[in-house]
């Protein structure tokens, strides 16, 4: 995995105007990462998780974004950790990024994707 190849799945999957359920601050990290690794893993709740309030109701439900992104992992069988094409949880706990390269996160903004020096917590297939 090269921070190439995550830039490339980054612009695909982050490029589109925010969209609460396939282009939003979670589910684009999710789409990069589906590119790079061939599976998605927030697929458990995708069809839970639709419009802003089908979100916002799946993250309370599960206590929090960080609770949800951990779940998400421990389903998918992530391990705990930063690697190139990893998903994160921001360090606001309110986004989730994808890993460019340890030390650079990109994620969703408005309009296309921001690039971050630092991420809370990572994992990586």
């Amino acid at each position: 995995m090269t921070p190439e190849k995550v830039l490339k799945a980054v612009d695909a999957a982050m490029s589109w105007p925010f969209e609460w359920g396939p282009y939003d601050c979670c589910s684009a990290a999710c789409n990069a990462f589906e590119a790079l690794h061939g599976f998605d893993p927030m697929g458990s709740v995708r069809a839970q998780y639709t419009g802003m309030r089908g979100a916002a109701s799946l993250i309370r439900e599960s206590s929090g974004l960080p609770a949800l992104a951990q779940s998400l992992a421990e389903c998918a069988g992530l391990i705990e950790g930063r690697a190139t094409g990893g998903p994160a949880l921001s360090n606001d706990h309110r986004s989730l990024l994808i890993c460019i390269t340890p030390g650079l996160w990109a994620g969703k903004t408005e309009t296309g994707f921001a690039v971050l020096r630092e991420a809370a917590k990572g994992w990586h297939a």
